[in-house]
């Protein structure tokens, strides 16, 4: 839909015409289109690593009760065990981060979509979204939205309420979990990795129920009265059904999300008026500095051809960008 409404003779797309300068409005224009590819792109990643993470602990499960059975070593120390618990814990930390890549890339669609004023777009993420929702559900004026009256502000209004309503999507606390544990996982200390053997006869990897306590303070004040076990400091659930059960509530989300963008930008190309799209969301059309001079490592590789092949999609959107060689002498006057 927003490729069809591309224009490849003034740049961005053609409810845009005269919100801004061209080169502005084709760089939010293809940043746009590139976000929602992103989305789908980390969703899917997202999916494979919690497949990935779940047949390994299916492997893992398998491999401890052989050796339990045999009398051996249950946690064995050699290549295959290492290369094992390695691949479990990688696509564990894989999974969380696509689903906030997901979500981040979502954001900067919505808010191109809504026509949110930003100074960076590019610096948009997850909690800036949600900053909006708040925002626009408590009836704030300030300037980055339409006037409150307006069908431009009903629009936007409508546009992030699934943002607001995200608990419908899973169990408590989901989404505040799932992205703190992301955040845990890249910026603090590595935690434990708690296998447990269970009723059903599995063997289990448990996860911190607060991802952002220390893992003394988990099991100090995650097992404070009334609560009386060391164990209360986990979540009750096999990994791998809590990843499965992340993705599907996220796609869930995105879909709702993907829904409301395009009731909006329907409602945009029909009253281009409606939303004004801000040129201060890009605000440099040239990058700052010189191009990297990273030469990569190894034997430098000659491209064998250098004829394309693209997708058409990706050509219309290229063409409208002037990126192409016959055109691309437009960015420099």
């Amino acid at each position: 839909m927003l490729i069809g409404e591309l224009d490849d003779q003034n740049g961005g797309f053609r409810c845009w015409i005269g919100h801004s300068d061209w080169k502005t409005l084709a760089l939010l224009a293809d940043y746009l289109i590139q976000s929602i590819y992103g989305v789908s792109e980390a969703l899917q990643s997202a999916s494979l690593a919690a497949k990935t993470h779940r047949e390994a602990t299916f492997s893992q499960s398998h491999a401890f009760k052989q050796a339990t059975r045999e009398g051996e070593n249950p946690f064995p120390l050699n290549a295959q065990g290492r290369r094992r618990a390695s691949t479990i814990t990688s696509s564990l930390e894989s999974c969380f981060f696509h689903l906030g890549q997901s979500l981040d890339r979502l954001a900067a669609a919505v808010f191109i979509i809504g026509g949110f004023e930003v100074n960076n777009i590019v610096k948009v993420d997850w909690g800036k979204l949600e900053e909006v929702a708040a925002d626009l559900d408590q009836g704030s004026g300030r300037e980055r939205y339409q006037p409150a009256g307006s069908t431009g502000r009903a629009a936007q209004e409508a546009l992030v309420i699934p943002v607001r309503d995200w608990l419908q999507y899973g169990p408590t606390d989901w989404l505040e979990w799932f992205r703190e544990t992301r955040n845990g996982a890249t910026h603090r200390a590595a935690g434990g990795k708690i296998v447990v053997p269970t009723t059903d006869q599995r063997f289990v990897r448990l996860l911190y129920r607060e991802p952002l306590w220390s893992e003394v303070q988990s099991f100090v004040y995650g097992a404070r009265p009334p609560k009386t076990s060391l164990w209360d400091a986990f979540i009750p659930a096999a990994s791998e059904d809590v990843l499965d059960g992340l993705v599907d509530s996220t796609t869930q989300l995105v879909a709702a999300i993907a829904r409301t963008m395009e009731t909006c930008w329907i409602a945009r190309v029909a009253d281009p008026q409606m939303i004004v799209q801000h040129g201060r969301q890009w605000q440099d059309v040239e990058p700052p500095g010189a191009m990297s001079n990273f030469p990569g490592y190894g034997t430098p590789i000659t491209i064998a051809s250098k004829n394309m092949t693209l997708n058409p999609l990706d050509a219309q959107r290229w063409n409208a960008a002037r990126v192409m060689d016959d055109r691309r002498a437009d960015w420099y006057v």
